[in-house]
C-alpha cells in the first residue's frame, strides 16, 4: 500500500489537500489532510510536497514518439512509443497507424497494440504492478485511409477503401478500436458509418472540408469526436467562402463548434502551427471544459533530415515541437501531452483543474475508459501524474508503481 500526502489532489470538479491511498495497481481511498492517523501500518509513504496530484494523462491520437535524441514510430516499435509518454505522464494511450501507411503497415500496427494490450491484461489478471509488466496500450485509433485525400491524407500513400478491407482490420483487431477517423463527404462515409455502429466504435470527423449538410448527416450517424480541430480541415465552398462577406463562414471547424455534445481534440504546439492561441481561446469558450481533449498528434516520420537549429526563428522548421520536412509541410509534431497542456494553459489561462480534464477526463469519457481510468476515485487504476504551478511534470505513478524517471 501507498499513502501520498502533502499533495494537492486534483478531482475533475475540485482541487483539495488530502492523502491518497493506493493499493496493488488500485486506488483505495482519499482522506482528509487531516487524518495521517487513518494510515494503515506499513504503508509507504510518499512525499508530494505540496505538487498537484492528478489522473495520468491519455494521448487517444499519436503516432510516434521523437524528443531529445529518442525516435520511434508506433510501425517499427510501438512498445517503446509507449514507454516513451509514459515518463512523461501519458498512462494511456490508443495509438494511431494513419494514411501514411500502407496496407501491411497498417496491420502490423494493429498486431502490435493486439499484442501490448493482451500482455497488459495477462499482467493485470496476475496482479503485477509498474511499467516493467504492464504497459498503456487502451485500444487502437484508426486514421485513415477513410479521409479526404486533398486534407493533409497523403494521396500517393493511401489505399483503396473497400468494406472488405475495412473489415480486415477489425478482424485483425480483435475488438481493440476504440476510435475512428474519416471525412463525411467522402463518397464511402455511409458505409463506413455502418460498419463502425456494427462494431460499436466511437467515430471520430477529421481531415474533412465537409459541409454542413455531411456533418450533420454525420453526427446523426453517431460521431462523437471532431480529430484536432482547426488542422487538416477546409471548407466546402473552397475560395467562394469569400465571395459575400469576406470571411469563410460554414467551414468545418465553424459548423462542428456549433453542434452540442460533441468533443473536439487540439493539438497545441508552441507556434500555433496546428491551433492559433485565438483558435484555442474560442474551442475553450464555445465547447467549455468538459468537450476539450488535447492530443499531440506526434509522429517522429520525415523530420530525422531536419536540423531545427539551422533554420531562422520564424521558420516553423525551426520549433524542436514541430514535424516538418524539409519543404517546410507540417507532418504533425513531436509533442507529448504534457507539453501540450502546457502550451494550453498558456493561451487560454485554463487553470490545473480545467487543463487535466482536458488532459485525461474527457478522452477517458469520450472512449468509454471513465470507469477505469480519468480521474481520482476508488477502484480505478492508479495512474498518478504530479505537476507543479507551470504543469512541469515531476513524478509518475503507473499502475500503482513510482516510474523511475519523469519528465517535464
Amino acid at each position: 500500500m501507498k499513502a501520498i500526502i502533502h499533495g494537492k489532489l486534483v478531482f475533475p470538479e475540485e482541487i483539495r489537500e488530502g492523502i491518497l491511498l493506493t493499493e496493488g495497481d488500485k486506488i483505495l481511498r482519499v482522506l482528509q489532510k487531516d487524518r495521517a492517523d487513518l494510515i494503515p501500518a506499513g504503508a509507504e509513504i510518499i512525499d508530494a510536497q505540496g505538487l498537484y496530484v492528478g489522473p495520468g494523462f491519455i494521448d487517444e491520437h499519436v503516432h510516434g514518439y521523437s524528443r531529445g535524441g529518442e525516435d520511434f514510430d508506433i510501425l517499427r516499435d510501438l512498445r517503446s512509443v509507449a514507454a516513451a509518454h509514459l515518463k512523461h505522464g501519458t498512462t494511456t494511450i490508443t495509438p494511431s497507424p494513419s494514411y501514411s501507411l500502407r496496407l501491411g503497415g497498417y496491420l502490423d500496427v494493429i498486431r502490435q497494440a493486439k499484442e501490448l494490450y493482451r500482455e497488459n491484461e495477462a499482467a493485470s489478471l496476475r496482479g503485477e504492478t509498474g511499467p516493467q509488466q504492464r504497459n498503456s496500450i487502451a485500444g487502437i485509433h484508426l486514421e485513415g485511409p477513410f479521409i479526404n485525400p486533398h486534407m493533409g491524407a497523403g494521396r500517393k500513400f493511401a489505399w483503396k477503401y473497400s468494406d472488405e478491407v475495412f473489415e480486415q482490420l477489425f478482424e485483425e483487431a480483435c475488438g481493440l478500436v476504440r476510435h475512428c477517423t474519416y471525412a463525411p463527404e467522402m463518397p464511402w462515409a455511409g458505409d463506413v458509418e455502418r460498419i463502425l455502429q456494427k462494431h460499436g466504435v466511437v467515430m471520430d470527423i477529421g481531415h474533412t472540408d465537409a459541409g454542413p449538410a455531411d456533418i450533420e448527416r454525420a453526427v446523426e450517424a453517431g460521431v462523437t469526436i471532431v480529430t484536432h480541430l482547426f488542422d487538416g480541415m477546409g471548407n466546402y465552398q473552397g475560395m467562394h467562402a469569400f465571395d459575400f462577406t469576406g470571411d469563410p463562414q460554414d467551414c468545418v471547424s465553424d459548423v462542428v463548434l456549433g453542434i452540442p455534445g460533441l468533443y473536439y481534440e487540439l493539438v497545441c504546439d508552441s507556434r500555433g502551427a496546428h491551433v492559433t492561441k485565438h483558435s484555442q481561446r474560442l474551442a475553450r469558450r464555445v465547447a467549455g471544459e468538459d468537450r476539450i481533449i488535447l492530443v499531440s498528434d506526434c509522429t517522429c516520420w520525415n523530420r530525422r533530415d531536419v536540423d531545427p537549429s539551422a533554420y531562422p526563428p520564424e521558420d516553423l522548421r525551426s520549433a524542436e515541437d514541430l514535424n516538418v520536412t524539409g519543404a517546410g509541410v507540417l507532418f504533425g509534431s513531436r509533442l507529448t501531452v504534457s507539453e501540450c497542456a502546457k502550451n494550453y494553459r498558456a493561451a487560454t489561462g485554463a487553470g490545473v483543474r480545467e487543463t487535466f480534464k482536458a488532459a485525461s477526463t474527457n478522452a477517458a469519457k469520450a472512449l468509454g475508459l471513465y470507469g477505469r481510468v480519468g480521474s481520482i476515485e476508488a477502484g480505478k487504476q492508479a495512474d498518478l501524474v504530479f505537476v507543479d504551478e507551470d504543469f512541469n511534470v515531476k513524478r509518475v505513478i503507473f499502475a500503482g508503481a513510482m516510474l523511475p524517471e519523469a519528465k517535464e
